[in-house]
């Protein structure tokens, strides 16, 4: 196996190891487990899109759709790209269609819902997180 296909296997998971994104919704979940929330769904599927996680805050009781961003940082890679930083107009736009949706639910009518982002990095060959950054309210 090249040093290529063995990256592209690292970060997808077909090594046997978990890929860098469900290590990435893990250590979100853990995070906002550790913060008093309450983890409502995982990988949450709906008409327009999924929903990483949805979290319910403890004192607000608000309703909080996580979007997870993760990333592998290799050792020599001096241009890292932060993981949220790829959050696009396009997916900007699905996370609130999801938002809108979810409001429509009986069970979150009447409640406040808000977006947030959990950034994870990554580095090559470890399973805990090196860095990880929660955006509250940020879209």
């Amino acid at each position: 196996m090249n040093a290529i296909s063995k990256l592209i296997a690292r970060i997808t998971g077909s090594s046997g190891e978990q890929s860098v994104w469900v290590r990435g919704e893990h250590a979100a979940a853990r995070h906002m487990k550790r913060n008093g929330y309450r983890i409502l769904a995982h990988n949450l599927r709906l008409k327009h899109g999924e929903i990483d996680l949805l979290c319910e805050e403890p004192k607000s009781r608000c309703i909080v759709l996580v979007e997870v961003k993760a990333r592998l940082r290799q050792d020599d890679d001096t241009r890292q790209i932060d993981p949220e930083a790829n959050i696009t107009a396009a997916k900007k736009s699905k996370l609130r269609s999801l938002a809108s949706a979810l409001m429509k639910q009986e069970q979150y009518q009447n409640r406040p819902i808000r977006i947030d982002v959990i950034a994870v990095v990554f580095e090559n060959g470890t399973s805990q997180p090196i860095e990880l950054r929660h955006y509250e309210s940020a879209l």
